[in-house]
């Protein structure tokens, strides 16, 4: 169920081709407004996943160049375009990125995108949250270490024979905010290294799962 599809392909270029496309200031070029190839257009933006009242947009950009839409044929080409967006299959990759969608598939191919959809989306978010995880650990790594090389600078700083009362009082209390930081974040990376732990493994049973689904 879960497999590539060559959708995904197109559904990629047909996103490059939307942006290229593009006027400066709206949804389509002049020159895609003066060629009339509605139902191309229609079909690019339900390949995409794009509700039909994108149609109204496209009215905005092209009537400063004395154009109005073929409704008919864009209607024709997006309805063509909706079904290939609302395989199941995509509905897992557009869950898994991380993107929304607009809830627009017909009834016969709702619940197959939505069910897919809402299993690429969990993985979405599993893999964020060890993802998340692993950028945090890696930056207390790093600040502690940091630290470690402050409290030693601190600690050595102190030792100057001609340090006044007050500096070395400043020292001693920023050796003591140093020495304090560095305490919890001792304590805090195993807890979140814990935490990193837990879910991986549950990444890895959810990765398991949507195997099994794809028997």
């Amino acid at each position: 169920m879960l497999g590539r599809h060559p959708l995904l392909l197109l559904v990629g270029l047909g996103s490059a081709l939307a942006l290229a496309g593009c006027a400066k200031n709206g949804t389509v070029s002049e020159s895609q407004c003066t060629a009339g190839d509605w139902q191309t257009v229609g079909y690019r933006d339900g390949a995409i996943g794009y509700r039909s009242s994108r149609l109204l947009a496209h009215q905005d950009a092209c009537v400063p160049h004395g154009v109005i839409p073929d409704r008919e044929a864009y209607m024709l080409g997006w309805q063509e375009g909706i079904r290939e967006f609302c395989i199941a299959d995509n509905g897992f990759e557009v869950g898994r990125s991380g993107r929304r969608h607009a809830n627009v598939c017909p009834e016969d191919q709702r619940e197959a995108f939505l069910a897919a959809y809402t299993e690429g989306r969990a993985l979405h978010l599993a893999e964020a949250a060890v993802l998340d995880l692993e950028r945090t650990i890696g930056a207390k790594k790093l600040r502690l270490e940091q630290v470690e090389v402050e409290i030693v600078s601190s600690a050595t700083a102190q030792l100057n024979p001609v340090l006044t009362p007050a500096a070395r009082v400043e020292l001693l209390a920023r050796t003591k905010r140093l020495t304090d930081e560095k305490r919890d974040l001792e304590a805090e990376i195993p807890r979140l290294e814990r935490e990193l732990d837990v879910k991986a493994r549950e990444l890895e049973r959810l990765h398991s799962t949507l195997a099994q689904l794809r028997l």
